[in-house]
Protein backbone atom coordinates (compact mmCIF):
# COMPACT_ATOMS: atom_id res chain seq x y z
CA UNK A 1 0.00 0.00 0.00
CA UNK A 2 3.09 2.51 -0.24
CA UNK A 3 1.49 3.70 -3.73
CA UNK A 4 -1.87 5.01 -1.52
CA UNK A 5 0.54 6.17 1.37
CA UNK A 6 2.49 8.54 -1.50
CA UNK A 7 -0.87 9.76 -3.20
CA UNK A 8 -1.69 11.21 0.25
CA UNK A 9 1.41 12.13 1.82
CA UNK A 10 3.45 13.99 -0.69
CA UNK A 11 2.28 17.26 -1.27
CA UNK A 12 2.64 17.17 -5.73
CA UNK A 13 0.70 14.10 -5.61
CA UNK A 14 -1.77 14.87 -3.23
CA UNK A 15 -2.33 18.18 -4.84
CA UNK A 16 -2.57 16.65 -8.86
CA UNK A 17 -5.36 14.46 -7.59
CA UNK A 18 -7.73 16.27 -5.37
CA UNK A 19 -8.83 18.66 -7.14
CA UNK A 20 -12.31 19.36 -7.60
CA UNK A 21 -12.92 18.71 -10.85
CA UNK A 22 -10.30 15.05 -10.38
CA UNK A 23 -12.44 14.41 -7.43
CA UNK A 24 -15.99 14.93 -9.12
CA UNK A 25 -14.76 12.70 -11.68
CA UNK A 26 -13.49 9.93 -9.20
CA UNK A 27 -16.44 9.53 -7.82
CA UNK A 28 -18.78 8.67 -10.66
CA UNK A 29 -16.24 6.00 -11.56
CA UNK A 30 -16.02 4.43 -8.03
CA UNK A 31 -19.62 3.77 -8.71
CA UNK A 32 -19.64 1.56 -11.33
CA UNK A 33 -17.03 -1.38 -10.28
CA UNK A 34 -18.60 -1.58 -6.34
CA UNK A 35 -21.98 -2.62 -8.02
CA UNK A 36 -21.20 -4.74 -10.65
CA UNK A 37 -18.68 -6.44 -8.28
CA UNK A 38 -22.39 -6.80 -5.87
CA UNK A 39 -23.77 -8.54 -8.80
CA UNK A 40 -21.17 -10.62 -9.45
CA UNK A 41 -21.43 -12.28 -6.44
CA UNK A 42 -24.94 -12.73 -5.92
CA UNK A 43 -25.11 -13.93 -9.42
CA UNK A 44 -21.97 -16.56 -8.67
CA UNK A 45 -22.44 -17.59 -5.17
CA UNK A 46 -24.28 -20.75 -5.66
CA UNK A 47 -21.61 -21.71 -8.16
CA UNK A 48 -18.34 -20.51 -7.02
CA UNK A 49 -17.07 -21.89 -3.38
CA UNK A 50 -16.78 -18.26 -2.28
CA UNK A 51 -16.81 -19.45 1.35
CA UNK A 52 -13.06 -20.83 0.71
CA UNK A 53 -11.22 -17.74 1.55
CA UNK A 54 -8.81 -19.02 -0.94
CA UNK A 55 -11.35 -19.05 -3.77
CA UNK A 56 -12.82 -15.73 -2.35
CA UNK A 57 -9.56 -13.97 -2.96
CA UNK A 58 -9.22 -14.98 -6.13
CA UNK A 59 -11.46 -13.79 -7.07
CA UNK A 60 -10.97 -10.34 -5.50
CA UNK A 61 -7.87 -10.44 -7.37
CA UNK A 62 -9.60 -10.92 -11.15
CA UNK A 63 -12.15 -8.85 -10.41
CA UNK A 64 -9.53 -6.15 -8.86
CA UNK A 65 -7.49 -6.47 -11.93
CA UNK A 66 -9.69 -5.77 -14.48
CA UNK A 67 -11.21 -2.51 -12.50
CA UNK A 68 -7.57 -1.40 -12.40
CA UNK A 69 -7.07 -1.14 -15.92
CA UNK A 70 -10.71 0.33 -16.81
CA UNK A 71 -10.23 2.59 -14.00
CA UNK A 72 -6.83 3.78 -15.25
CA UNK A 73 -7.81 4.52 -18.64
CA UNK A 74 -10.69 6.78 -17.30
CA UNK A 75 -7.79 8.14 -15.04
CA UNK A 76 -5.82 9.12 -18.25
CA UNK A 77 -9.10 9.73 -20.34
CA UNK A 78 -7.83 7.51 -22.96
CA UNK A 79 -8.95 4.41 -24.35
CA UNK A 80 -7.64 1.24 -23.67
CA UNK A 81 -6.48 0.03 -27.10
CA UNK A 82 -4.62 3.14 -27.37
CA UNK A 83 -3.23 2.79 -24.02
CA UNK A 84 -1.54 -0.40 -24.53
CA UNK A 85 -0.22 0.88 -28.11
CA UNK A 86 1.47 3.71 -26.18
CA UNK A 87 2.26 2.64 -22.78
CA UNK A 88 5.23 0.23 -21.58
CA UNK A 89 4.39 -3.32 -21.00
CA UNK A 90 5.79 -3.09 -17.83
CA UNK A 91 3.36 0.09 -16.42
CA UNK A 92 1.02 -2.22 -17.53
CA UNK A 93 1.78 -4.90 -15.60
CA UNK A 94 2.53 -2.84 -12.39
CA UNK A 95 -1.08 -1.27 -12.80
CA UNK A 96 -3.04 -4.64 -13.37
CA UNK A 97 -1.06 -6.89 -10.95
CA UNK A 98 0.17 -4.74 -7.89
CA UNK A 99 -2.32 -1.59 -8.32
CA UNK A 100 -5.24 -4.11 -8.92
CA UNK A 101 -4.65 -8.04 -7.93
CA UNK A 102 -1.97 -7.51 -5.33
CA UNK A 103 -3.95 -4.43 -3.64
CA UNK A 104 -7.00 -6.02 -4.00
CA UNK A 105 -6.50 -9.38 -2.57
CA UNK A 106 -4.83 -6.87 0.28
CA UNK A 107 -8.29 -4.82 0.76
CA UNK A 108 -10.05 -8.23 0.75
CA UNK A 109 -7.89 -9.74 4.16
CA UNK A 110 -8.24 -6.22 5.61
CA UNK A 111 -12.06 -5.99 5.39
CA UNK A 112 -11.99 -9.69 6.65
CA UNK A 113 -9.64 -9.36 9.34
CA UNK A 114 -11.47 -6.21 10.67
CA UNK A 115 -14.94 -8.00 10.58
CA UNK A 116 -13.22 -10.72 12.40
CA UNK A 117 -11.47 -8.98 15.06
CA UNK A 118 -13.84 -5.68 15.96
CA UNK A 119 -16.92 -6.73 15.62
CA UNK A 120 -16.73 -10.94 15.96
CA UNK A 121 -18.25 -11.32 12.65
CA UNK A 122 -15.64 -13.94 10.92
CA UNK A 123 -15.91 -14.95 7.64
CA UNK A 124 -14.98 -18.42 8.43
CA UNK A 125 -18.12 -18.77 10.64
CA UNK A 126 -20.34 -16.75 8.76
CA UNK A 127 -18.87 -16.34 4.88
CA UNK A 128 -21.48 -14.87 3.12
CA UNK A 129 -22.10 -11.23 4.55
CA UNK A 130 -18.05 -10.70 4.50
CA UNK A 131 -17.28 -12.03 1.41
CA UNK A 132 -19.37 -9.52 -0.27
CA UNK A 133 -17.72 -6.65 1.61
CA UNK A 134 -14.23 -8.40 0.76
CA UNK A 135 -15.11 -8.24 -2.86
CA UNK A 136 -17.61 -4.52 -3.19
CA UNK A 137 -14.81 -2.40 -0.98
CA UNK A 138 -11.47 -3.49 -2.13
CA UNK A 139 -12.99 -2.93 -5.48
CA UNK A 140 -13.92 0.56 -4.99
CA UNK A 141 -10.90 1.30 -3.41
CA UNK A 142 -8.68 0.12 -6.19
CA UNK A 143 -10.88 2.09 -8.72
CA UNK A 144 -9.88 5.26 -7.14
CA UNK A 145 -6.06 4.54 -6.74
CA UNK A 146 -5.78 3.31 -10.46
CA UNK A 147 -7.44 6.49 -11.62
CA UNK A 148 -5.32 8.88 -9.93
CA UNK A 149 -2.40 7.11 -11.11
CA UNK A 150 -3.57 7.40 -14.56
CA UNK A 151 -4.56 10.60 -14.06
CA UNK A 152 -0.75 11.34 -13.15
CA UNK A 153 0.30 9.59 -16.07
CA UNK A 154 -1.86 12.31 -18.04
CA UNK A 155 -0.55 15.28 -16.30
CA UNK A 156 3.31 13.82 -16.86
CA UNK A 157 2.23 13.37 -20.61
CA UNK A 158 0.83 16.97 -20.73
CA UNK A 159 4.29 17.94 -19.42
CA UNK A 160 4.45 18.09 -15.68
CA UNK A 161 6.99 16.34 -14.02
CA UNK A 162 5.94 14.19 -11.34
CA UNK A 163 8.95 14.38 -8.58
CA UNK A 164 8.04 11.12 -6.82
CA UNK A 165 5.90 8.49 -9.20
CA UNK A 166 4.20 6.29 -6.55
CA UNK A 167 5.27 2.95 -8.63
CA UNK A 168 8.24 1.64 -6.12
CA UNK A 169 10.77 2.84 -7.96
CA UNK A 170 12.08 5.59 -5.76
CA UNK A 171 11.81 2.92 -2.79
CA UNK A 172 14.00 0.99 -4.48
CA UNK A 173 16.69 3.32 -5.15
CA UNK A 174 16.40 4.71 -1.24
CA UNK A 175 16.98 1.02 -0.28
CA UNK A 176 20.36 1.01 -2.73
CA UNK A 177 21.35 4.09 -1.96
CA UNK A 178 20.54 4.22 1.91
CA UNK A 179 20.51 0.95 3.49
CA UNK A 180 21.84 1.87 6.47
CA UNK A 181 19.54 4.57 7.74
CA UNK A 182 17.03 2.64 6.17
CA UNK A 183 18.11 -0.70 7.85
CA UNK A 184 18.20 1.18 10.85
CA UNK A 185 14.73 2.71 11.33
CA UNK A 186 13.18 -1.00 9.61
CA UNK A 187 15.22 -3.12 12.20
CA UNK A 188 14.38 -0.67 15.10
CA UNK A 189 10.93 -1.12 14.36
CA UNK A 190 10.99 -5.00 14.24
CA UNK A 191 12.77 -4.93 17.62
CA UNK A 192 10.66 -2.45 19.27
CA UNK A 193 7.37 -3.70 17.79
CA UNK A 194 7.75 -7.26 18.70
CA UNK A 195 9.42 -6.71 22.07
CA UNK A 196 6.66 -4.25 23.23
CA UNK A 197 4.28 -6.28 22.12
CA UNK A 198 5.18 -9.14 24.15
CA UNK A 199 5.82 -7.35 26.96
CA UNK A 200 2.07 -6.01 27.11
CA UNK A 201 0.62 -9.66 26.29
CA UNK A 202 1.91 -9.90 29.95
CA UNK A 203 -0.36 -7.05 31.69
CA UNK A 204 -3.54 -9.70 31.63
CA UNK A 205 -6.51 -10.37 29.47
CA UNK A 206 -6.58 -7.16 27.83
CA UNK A 207 -3.23 -7.87 27.21
CA UNK A 208 -3.73 -10.79 25.51
CA UNK A 209 -6.93 -9.99 23.57
CA UNK A 210 -6.93 -9.43 19.58
CA UNK A 211 -8.22 -5.78 19.86
CA UNK A 212 -5.75 -4.86 22.51
CA UNK A 213 -3.21 -6.05 20.63
CA UNK A 214 -4.39 -4.22 18.02
CA UNK A 215 -4.25 -0.70 19.74
CA UNK A 216 -1.01 -1.10 21.07
CA UNK A 217 0.66 -2.09 18.26
CA UNK A 218 -0.99 0.31 16.12
CA UNK A 219 0.35 3.40 18.78
CA UNK A 220 3.50 2.35 18.53
CA UNK A 221 4.17 1.66 14.92
CA UNK A 222 2.16 4.74 14.44
CA UNK A 223 4.46 6.93 17.09
CA UNK A 224 7.59 5.84 15.23
CA UNK A 225 6.38 5.94 11.77
CA UNK A 226 6.21 9.52 12.54
CA UNK A 227 9.34 9.73 14.28
CA UNK A 228 11.01 8.22 10.98
CA UNK A 229 8.78 10.60 8.81
CA UNK A 230 10.52 13.58 10.38
CA UNK A 231 13.57 12.14 10.12
CA UNK A 232 13.43 11.84 6.71
CA UNK A 233 11.58 15.17 5.76
CA UNK A 234 14.55 17.00 7.39
CA UNK A 235 17.70 15.33 7.74
CA UNK A 236 20.28 17.72 8.97
CA UNK A 237 18.41 18.85 11.45
CA UNK A 238 18.38 18.67 15.13
CA UNK A 239 15.00 16.59 17.11
CA UNK A 240 14.28 19.54 18.54
CA UNK A 241 13.82 22.07 15.43
CA UNK A 242 12.38 18.10 13.49
CA UNK A 243 9.35 18.51 16.31
CA UNK A 244 8.84 22.66 16.10
CA UNK A 245 8.62 22.36 12.16
CA UNK A 246 4.81 21.54 12.97
CA UNK A 247 2.25 22.78 15.68
CA UNK A 248 1.10 20.42 18.28
CA UNK A 249 -2.32 20.41 16.47
CA UNK A 250 -0.27 19.65 13.12
CA UNK A 251 1.43 16.85 14.47
CA UNK A 252 -1.67 14.89 16.45
CA UNK A 253 -3.60 15.13 12.41
CA UNK A 254 -0.15 13.66 10.90
CA UNK A 255 -0.16 10.57 13.66
CA UNK A 256 -3.50 9.97 13.40
CA UNK A 257 -3.71 10.05 9.76
CA UNK A 258 -2.18 8.62 8.36
CA UNK A 259 0.55 7.12 10.78
CA UNK A 260 -2.06 5.48 12.80
CA UNK A 261 -4.96 4.55 10.26
CA UNK A 262 -2.08 3.07 8.08
CA UNK A 263 -0.47 1.18 11.20
CA UNK A 264 -3.61 -0.75 11.40
CA UNK A 265 -4.21 -1.29 7.95
CA UNK A 266 -1.34 -3.35 7.73
CA UNK A 267 -1.70 -4.84 11.31
CA UNK A 268 -5.00 -6.12 10.14
CA UNK A 269 -3.49 -7.08 6.67
CA UNK A 270 -1.16 -9.11 8.22
CA UNK A 271 -3.77 -10.44 11.19
CA UNK A 272 -5.89 -11.59 7.89
CA UNK A 273 -3.24 -13.59 6.23
CA UNK A 274 -1.90 -15.27 9.34
CA UNK A 275 -5.57 -16.47 10.46
CA UNK A 276 -7.23 -16.96 6.86
CA UNK A 277 -4.64 -18.25 4.53
CA UNK A 278 -2.10 -19.43 6.97
CA UNK A 279 -4.83 -21.11 9.66
CA UNK A 280 -2.30 -19.93 12.17
CA UNK A 281 -4.11 -20.00 15.81
CA UNK A 282 -4.87 -16.81 17.64
CA UNK A 283 -3.75 -17.67 20.75
CA UNK A 284 -0.41 -19.19 19.26
CA UNK A 285 2.24 -17.51 21.57
CA UNK A 286 4.63 -14.40 19.51
CA UNK A 287 2.26 -14.42 16.73
CA UNK A 288 0.71 -10.69 18.15
CA UNK A 289 4.46 -9.80 18.92
CA UNK A 290 5.02 -10.98 15.31
CA UNK A 291 2.85 -9.32 13.71
CA UNK A 292 3.38 -6.13 16.00
CA UNK A 293 7.00 -6.44 15.03
CA UNK A 294 6.59 -6.73 10.95
CA UNK A 295 3.85 -4.19 10.69
CA UNK A 296 5.95 -1.67 12.62
CA UNK A 297 9.19 -2.15 10.37
CA UNK A 298 6.63 -1.84 7.27
CA UNK A 299 5.65 1.11 8.92
CA UNK A 300 8.74 3.03 9.57
CA UNK A 301 10.66 2.31 6.66
CA UNK A 302 8.11 3.37 4.09
CA UNK A 303 7.77 6.30 6.71
CA UNK A 304 11.17 7.08 6.51
CA UNK A 305 11.20 6.45 2.72
CA UNK A 306 7.99 9.38 2.69
CA UNK A 307 10.08 12.02 4.41
CA UNK A 308 12.97 12.07 2.31
CA UNK A 309 10.90 12.20 -0.83
CA UNK A 310 9.01 14.88 0.67
CA UNK A 311 12.25 16.91 1.22
CA UNK A 312 13.36 16.17 -2.35
CA UNK A 313 10.13 17.85 -3.21
CA UNK A 314 10.83 21.09 -0.88
CA UNK A 315 14.29 21.19 -2.32
CA UNK A 316 13.25 20.97 -6.25
CA UNK A 317 10.64 23.73 -5.37
CA UNK A 318 12.30 26.11 -2.97
CA UNK A 319 16.14 26.07 -4.33
CA UNK A 320 18.88 24.69 -3.21
CA UNK A 321 21.15 26.15 -0.34
CA UNK A 322 24.86 26.32 -0.58
CA UNK A 323 24.78 24.19 2.80
CA UNK A 324 23.12 21.48 1.33
CA UNK A 325 25.13 21.42 -2.60
CA UNK A 326 27.89 20.79 -0.09
CA UNK A 327 26.14 17.85 1.41
CA UNK A 328 27.04 14.35 -0.91
CA UNK A 329 24.03 12.38 0.02
CA UNK A 330 21.39 15.11 -0.53
CA UNK A 331 22.87 16.03 -3.32
CA UNK A 332 22.83 12.19 -4.46
CA UNK A 333 19.04 12.07 -3.76
CA UNK A 334 18.72 14.92 -5.95
CA UNK A 335 21.05 13.77 -8.91
CA UNK A 336 18.74 10.45 -8.64
CA UNK A 337 15.38 12.44 -8.79
CA UNK A 338 16.97 13.94 -12.03
CA UNK A 339 16.87 17.53 -10.59
CA UNK A 340 20.67 18.34 -10.67
CA UNK A 341 23.56 17.09 -12.36
CA UNK A 342 25.12 13.93 -11.17
CA UNK A 343 28.24 16.15 -11.84
CA UNK A 344 26.87 18.44 -9.08
CA UNK A 345 27.35 15.88 -6.84
CA UNK A 346 30.32 16.60 -4.40
CA UNK A 347 32.59 13.64 -4.08
CA UNK A 348 34.47 12.52 -1.25
CA UNK A 349 37.79 14.06 -2.39
CA UNK A 350 36.01 17.49 -2.87
CA UNK A 351 33.87 17.30 0.12
CA UNK A 352 37.44 16.75 2.25
CA UNK A 353 39.22 19.27 0.62
CA UNK A 354 36.34 21.54 1.24
CA UNK A 355 36.25 20.75 5.01
CA UNK A 356 40.18 21.13 5.31
CA UNK A 357 39.38 24.93 3.60
CA UNK A 358 36.80 25.05 6.32
CA UNK A 359 38.84 24.37 9.37
CA UNK A 360 42.03 26.45 8.40
CA UNK A 361 40.08 29.48 8.33
CA UNK A 362 38.78 29.07 11.83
Amino acid sequence: MLHRLALRVIPQLSAAVTERDVRKRKRLVMLVPGFIAFLLYRFLKDSLPLEDPFVLLAFSGVISTLTALWAYGMGRKEAFGRIVKNDSFKRLVWVAGWIGCAYGIQLSLLVLAMLALFVDYNFLVHPEGPAMMALIIPTTAVTRDAFEIGHLIRLESEGTRIVTFPNGQPFRELLYRDPLHVSQWVGGGLVAGGTLSFLFSLAGDWGMSGIGQAIFAMVVAGSMAQLAFLYGKFPEQNWSNRLGSQSWWERVQFWVWPCLTFALTYYLVLWGIAVFLLNVSVNQLGLYATLAGMMCALMVGYSYFLGTRVFVEMQTQGGISAGLRRCPFVMEILAKTGWVSSADVPTSSALASSQAERASLR
